[in-house]
């Protein structure tokens, strides 16, 4: 017999809650509920979810918040989250900051689209983990500015935390993303606001894969100019592209050049002369 899944339904709304747990224990799920983000945090490290039920608006630690704490921590980072939307916010799901949820439902919602959103997402985080050899993975998409780019570094980041890498290595793979979102905003999608940044970080046993792309018009990795050659010393172009590459064990550029995937693998010396952060 197969061990009961258990999942965490985390929303304000008591009477949502209570009809959702009759539902999902009919079908065979054990359920825990809990009516505000702060309670839910505390709830994830006394048991082994296997998936989250998340509201997006609740008092006090939103639903946006309580997902981007898991997802940045290894422990957690692997439960599947799926997020439920008031439908006045459906937009703000499509185009504003997302953080790194699984899937989203919106309000009001059929229970037979949220039950095949349920094992859509656990079927998929089951075959990424034993045919992918993914350990723990995330994915944000946000707007063309600044202060999101930060965000996404900084949660980022967190995840690396959790790994051997030294903190030099960590800052240096810091700065690599931050010069990849930063061409990606700039170059790729012209500081329009309108447009998307998709990042996404996948932790394996012996590698980070980090992966960026916007919504440009792409370019010729080939056509950039070598800033270290004599003619290129004065230029900016090329700068960041070529720190970067002296920065991750590799990179490679995709789909016209709207994609960047960068590469650290976790069982590698560093390079002779590759750059150190801060000591």
């Amino acid at each position: 017999m197969s061990e009961q899944k258990k999942i965490l339904v985390v929303d304000d709304d008591r009477d949502l809650c209570r009809m959702l747990e009759r539902y999902l224990t009919v079908k065979g799920f054990a359920v825990d509920q809990a009516y505000d983000g702060e309670t839910a945090l505390r709830l994830v490290p006394k048991k082994e979810y296997d998936l989250i039920i998340l509201d997006i608006m609740m008092p006090g630690i939103d639903g946006y918040d309580v997902c981007g704490r898991l997802k940045t921590q290894r422990e957690y980072n692997h439960i599947p989250i799926i997020m439920l939307s008031a439908k006045s916010a459906e937009m703000d799901i499509v185009t504003g900051f997302k953080t790194g949820a699984d899937e989203y439902v919106t309000k009001p919602f059929e229970i037979q689209k949220l039950m095949k959103a349920i094992n859509d997402t656990m079927e998929k985080r089951r075959r990424a983990r034993e045919d992918l050899g993914i350990k723990h993975e995330i994915k944000f998409e946000f707007e063309s500015r600044y202060d999101y780019l930060d965000k996404v570094n900084e949660l980022i980041s967190q995840l690396f935390l959790r790994t051997d890498l030294a903190p030099d290595e960590i800052w240096n793979l810091k700065l690599a993303m931050h010069e990849l979102g930063i061409n990606a905003i700039e170059h790729g999608n012209k500081l329009d606001p309108k447009k998307q940044v998709k990042v996404s970080c996948a932790l394996y046993t012996e590698k980070l894969e980090f992966v960026i792309e916007d919504e440009g018009e792409g370019f010729d990795p080939s056509s950039i100019p070598d800033p270290t050659a004599p003619e290129g010393i004065r230029r900016d172009r090329g700068r960041g592209i070529y720190l970067v590459s002296q920065l991750v064990d590799e990179i490679e550029y995709i789909n016209g050049g709207c994609m960047a995937k960068m590469v650290r693998h976790l069982n590698k010396p560093r390079r002779a002369g590759a750059p150190k952060g801060p000591q």
